[in-house]
């Protein structure tokens, strides 16, 4: 029969009481769940909201104040409690999956509440019964003999066993705690346990004859995380009770309701304590001011209000995947936890919790938290982690991992349970995740000011082309890379010493030229992305390769023991990305004047802005001037005038993109290249030129915009004045700044060698010989070799409908670079 909602899991709405006070209940944080660290605000506002509740309750004896939705797990089994001396739990588990933070806040005050309500009980009573005959005097002892035993029994539970039944604290965490009943194997070592069991010891072993320890918690030497935050909102809860019982004003907050309110008004009884009080000790309350009665009926008045009229709405999700799915549907304020903060837990179950601090295990998910540690909690860590998962399981097994949360959750627990059984796979598994944490973090995406760096190979291992693909990657925001990269580089890292691991580091580099490559061609010949990714996918995965390579992703998705396990070798990349490019179904370049038509006819300027200073740095390596085609330039000889290097693509302020025919029509240029509004950004409009001499370049006519372009390029600023001085033009800038923007670069002399005017056919030729340049010197890293016949076949590229994804990680269609 088909699973029913209600089985999936149930709602109720309860007070403080009724959760916490449930005979047998226990609560359970798991190993994932974060720290404590509620700040002071939230802790005012949760006594505000009780005291606007309350204020609320003299008027409206229908009147609650609701904290929200806890979301658990009934955990039958107990299997998510660890470790655990099975017959000593408690008969009702609930695992905490959201919530976590309201509880402990809640139980830190009903503690708070009970210690100062032993405070002023002493200073009323000394510890002795009231004379029966003082009816007011007796009744305001039962009040508060019957708060201090609900509010005690709220945060922890004696379990009748033995001459000295055990304290149980109503919540605890994983791994650090345990209930029990034996002294030697119980563990509350928690921040919040902890506080607990240790104050639920201490008022439980004082006698009611003499005076009570005041409770005043400090923090432990080498405690858990959040317990300096714990304590501080315990005392700042215990300063603000204090200031209320006296009826001290606090500047945040609302005041208590007075004490003649509370003695006048019966519904106002009744809904506080579900009974009418004593009419004698309600002539007394009306007659109280500041004395130490008054205080700790207050205090009374406060804590039945909070146990009695605070309410959360408790879910109880059938396991762990839909209550983890429930409560992304809910939340709105919390945050919810990362895919790889639930699937800690797994791991540290997997290699035996008491093993796990000194395993391999540990070091890998220790390296992986550190890189994620660098993002806040909130959109910044989720986006990371949702990236870094994406990335890995492409990595891992080949397969299109969606930014949702329940899969990654769901991915990441189902792939490490298929080595559930073996030590070896499952160090195996976590180290590919270390390492594909360790390149997005260090070579990828470095931390602010940070270089890049390929952790745990050489630093040649970053030569300097390895750096300039890496950093165009990354501009394009071309993130697919990141995952057949992530192979080379974790081959690398592991290969034993010496030779092995130097021709490993050369497969990398050969890996990363090869993707830099095939990533140029195909989206210089397309208006968005072409569905690029489809083809990265196909080649982790080993689906419908052209050349018989299998998959280059760690494991196939579906294992089996009849296949060959996936080898990692680039030059079957190269042949296998190459004739992807040129195959009519992928990339549909059969030949070079396929490539040119299509990549000079594109606006790519709008298209995307990094891919066009890539192809233009290409072209401009070691060129010089052609002297039979003024305006041109042709191959040199090698250095002459190097650019295509990572300083080059660092180098903005010499090499920014410009258009030569201004983007305004404007004076002065022929008007056909207006006549449709792509023609200026075409690649043969564009040149790379120092972006500080913009404003002088701008809108200028062509007469004087290439005298610019000589005096830009010239060998030395004396040449830059020269160039300037006997053109007899004045420009926005002075000549001395002009001249000292100068730098030898060919590329621009070229330009102002050109005495012909700027005109659309021209452009279009200038267009052929940079993309020829650029093809000539990028077709090596592909191993490709494009037919150059004049009665080759023009082969158009249509354009594929990108996926949405896609549209996520691509640019933006004016080119702006995104963050991987």
């Amino acid at each position: 029969m088909p699973t029913q909602a209600k089985e999936i899991f149930e709602a109720q709405s309860k007070s403080v009481r009724e959760l916490l006070s449930d005979n047998g209940l226990g609560l359970y944080l798991p190993p994932y769940q974060r720290p404590y660290g509620w700040g002071k605000d939230k802790v005012e506002k949760l006594l505000d909201d009780t005291l606007h509740g309350l204020k609320n309750l003299s008027k409206a004896p229908d009147s609650f104040t609701f904290l929200g939705t806890v979301i658990t797990i009934h955990d039958v089994n107990h299997v998510t409690v660890k470790p655990i001396v099975k017959s000593e739990v408690p008969a009702k588990v609930l695992t905490v999956i959201d919530g976590q933070q309201r509880l402990s806040s809640l139980l830190i005050l009903l503690v708070g509440l009970h210690n100062l309500i032993r405070q002023r009980a002493w200073k009323v009573f000394k510890g002795k019964t009231p004379d029966p005959t003082d009816s007011a005097r007796t009744h305001l002892y039962s009040e508060t003999s019957d708060m201090l035993q609900m509010l005690a029994a709220a945060f922890y539970e004696r379990k009748n066993y033995g001459i000295k039944p055990p304290i149980y604290p109503r919540l605890i965490r994983a791994f650090v705690d345990q209930w029990a009943r034996d002294e030697k194997l119980k563990k509350y070592e928690s921040p919040i346990a902890n506080l607990i069991y240790q104050y639920s010891l201490l008022a439980d072993s004082e006698p009611a004859t003499s005076r009570p320890t005041d409770f005043r918690p400090t923090a432990r030497q080498n405690a858990g995380e959040g317990e300096g935050d714990l304590i501080k909102r315990y005392n700042e809860i215990r300063m603000g009770l204090t200031k209320l019982s006296q009826r001290k004003s606090i500047e945040e907050l609302e005041d208590l309701p007075p004490l003649a309110t509370l003695a006048t008004n019966i519904e106002f009884q009744r809904a506080l304590f579900n009974h009418e009080l004593d009419p004698e000790l309600c002539a007394w309350l009306g007659e109280l001011q500041d004395e130490p009665a008054a205080e700790l009926m207050r205090l009374v008045m406060f804590a039945a209000y909070g146990l009695n009229r605070i309410a959360l709405t408790v879910v109880q999700g059938k396991d762990e995947d839909y209550a983890f799915t429930i409560f992304e549907s809910l939340n709105t304020t919390g945050e919810p936890l990362t895919a790889f903060e639930t699937f800690l837990p797994r791991v540290v179950m997997a290699e035996k919790i008491q093993d796990y601090q000194d395993s391999d295990a540990h070091a890998y998910m220790k390296a992986v938290q550190g890189y994620l540690d660098r993002f806040d909690v909130g959109d910044k860590l989720q986006n990371a982690t949702r990236d870094l998962l994406v990335a890995f399981a492409l990595a891992e097994t080949g397969e299109k991992l969606s930014k949702r949360l329940p899969d990654q959750r769901v991915y990441m627990r189902d792939t490490f349970e298929r080595h559930k059984d073996s030590a070896g796979d499952r160090s195996a598994y976590l180290r590919h995740l270390c390492d594909t944490a360790a390149f997005v973090g260090n070579a990828w995406e470095p931390a602010n000011n940070s270089s890049r760096a390929l952790p745990g190979l050489e630093a040649t291992a970053m030569t300097d082309t390895v750096k300039l693909c890496l950093s165009f990657l990354n501009s394009l925001n071309h993130t697919i890379a990141i995952a057949p990269l992530v192979r080379f580089y974790s081959e690398a890292v592991h290969a034993d010493e010496g030779e092995a691991r130097e021709k490993r580091i050369a497969e990398f580099e050969k890996a990363i030229k090869a993707i830099t490559a095939f990533t140029v061609f195909w989206r210089a010949t397309r208006r968005g992305t072409g569905n690029i990714d489809s083809q990265y996918r196909a080649v982790m995965a080993g689906v419908d390769s052209l050349t018989g390579m299998g998959p280059l992703a760690r494991q196939w998705a579906v294992p089996s023991a009849s296949k060959a396990d996936p080898i990692v070798d680039a030059e079957a990349l190269k042949k296998e990305l190459a004739a992807r490019l040129s195959h009519s179904k992928h990339g549909a370049i059969p030949n070079l004047p396929s490539f040119l038509a299509d990549a000079s006819a594109l606006p790519l300027y709008k298209i995307a802005r990094p891919l066009t200073r890539f192809l233009l740095l290409a072209a401009y390596h070691d060129t010089i001037e052609d002297p039979e085609n003024p305006g041109l330039i042709i191959q040199g000889k090698a250095g002459v005038a190097s650019c295509f290097t990572a300083d080059g693509w660092d180098d903005e302020k010499h090499l920014t993109i410009e258009h030569i025919a201004p983007q305004q029509a404007t004076s002065g240029w022929d008007e056909e290249f207006y006549s449709e509004k792509e023609t200026v950004h075409k690649l043969g409009n564009l040149v790379l030129a120092p972006g500080a001499a913009n404003t002088s370049l701008s809108s200028r006519p062509w007469t004087e915009k290439k005298v610019l372009y000589a005096a830009l390029g010239a060998s030395t600023a004396d040449d830059a004045k020269t160039i300037l001085n006997s053109s007899g033009f004045t420009f926005a800038q002075t000549t001395e700044d002009l001249a000292s923007l100068s730098r030898y670069l060919p590329h621009l002399r070229a330009l102002g060698q050109r005495e012909d005017e700027w005109n659309p056919t021209f452009m279009d030729q200038r267009a052929d010989v940079l993309l020829r340049l650029a093809y000539t010197r990028l077709k090596g890293w592909l191993g490709l070799e494009l037919s150059d016949s004049s009665s080759d076949q023009v082969v158009q590229v249509e354009d594929v409908e990108i996926e949405s994804d896609e549209l996520d990680e691509s640019e933006d269609a004016a080119g702006a670079v995104g963050t991987a």
